[in-house]
């Protein structure tokens, strides 16, 4: 998948020009929309990244990790009790997340609050 191969090699832009291409296609497919993100906060911005998801959560309000990454994304943009509602969703989804988000750099700030 080319998407994957330019993650691998951290080109960004292309990876980010892909995945909204195959997002705006396919819409329901959720990992699209992670994509995007995941590149756009590379390439371009975090605020960018976050607006996508923001659309992404409308499109999928039970998936986990789109809410686990708006949490990421507002801890990084010091909007603490807006990170700890959506990891605290992304935790109540699947709990899978609180341990990522014990160890997750981006979290920091919150790791008192989680445990």
């Amino acid at each position: 998948m080319q998407a994957t191969l330019f993650q691998d090699c951290g080109k960004w832009g292309e990876m980010r020009e892909v995945a909204d291409a195959l997002r705006k296609r396919h819409p329901e497919e959720v990992d699209w929309w992670i994509a995007e993100a995941y590149a756009t906060r590379r390439c371009r911005s975090i605020e960018e990244a976050r607006e996508i998801l923001l659309e992404g959560v409308k499109a999928h309000p039970e998936e986990p990790c789109i809410s686990y990454n708006l949490g990421c994304y507002a801890c990084v943009l010091g909007e603490r009790e807006e990170a700890l509602g959506r990891v605290r969703t992304a935790i109540a989804l699947d709990p899978i997340y609180k341990n990522m988000a014990l160890d997750d750099e981006d979290l920091e700030a919150l790791r008192d609050d989680l445990r």
